[in-house]
């Protein structure tokens, strides 16, 4: 039937060979799970959720709904001394993936 089904004479079968994950991160990660603040510039409470993981220069952080979350965000992790000022750079309905910009006085 149009060819669909014939088999190729001569060729063996293929391995399929499984390929390692890329690690794109320029810093360590680690798992967490510490209570976490996301707020506005001006240092209005916009939500509370939790970090699940982080690094030197960003963390992912899970909102009930994290739609409503922009770039221009002070994210504030209490148990590691972390307040910093950070940048969207990857969204889902509940997680988003943040970079860290620079230290809130």
């Amino acid at each position: 039937m149009f060819g669909l089904f014939r088999r190729n004479k001569g060729q063996g079968d293929t391995v399929e060979v499984a390929t390692e994950p890329v690690e794109r991160r320029a810093s360590e990660r680690r798992d967490t799970y510490a209570d976490a603040v996301a707020l506005s510039n001006t240092g209005h409470f916009l939500k509370k959720g939790i970090a699940l993981d982080l690094s030197a220069n960003g963390s992912r952080l899970r909102f009930e709904n994290g739609d409503n979350l922009n770039n221009g965000l002070v994210v504030s992790i209490a148990r590691y001394g972390i307040k910093r000022r950070a940048r969207l750079r990857w969204r889902t309905r509940t997680d988003i993936g943040v970079e860290f910009l620079d230290e809130v006085e």
